[in-house]
């Protein structure tokens, strides 16, 4: 939960924050709700799909790395964003796996 405010944090500094600051939220307030055992599992699930899907549909058609400055190409931006996507659809796999060992 922590590290996602902190990447809506960063997020603040970037050209299209009102994209990623709710996206990054989202996700920490679904960990946290993980945490007090307040969701169902299908909640989860939907958001591990909408994430998964998300990071696929940005993943550039060329990956040029992401260790590069942005201005060198929109293809660095783009893999940043759908691995930010990727981190916050393992996450909710994770808070899938927690809510089924403590509903099971």
């Amino acid at each position: 939960m922590l590290m996602f405010v902190t990447f809506a944090l960063v997020q603040l500094n970037d050209p299209d924050p009102e994209i990623w600051v709710p996206v990054y939220l989202a996700a920490a307030v679904l960990c946290f709700l993980a945490f007090k055992r307040k969701l169902f599992r299908w909640v989860y699930a939907l958001a591990f799909v909408v994430f998964g899907i998300g990071a696929f549909l940005l993943w550039p058609p060329v990956y040029q790395g992401i260790t590069m400055d942005m201005d060198h190409t929109p293809a660095i931006e783009q893999a940043r964003e759908s691995l930010g996507l990727l981190i916050c659809a393992l996450a909710m796999a994770y808070c899938f796996l927690l809510e089924w060992k403590y509903r099971a």
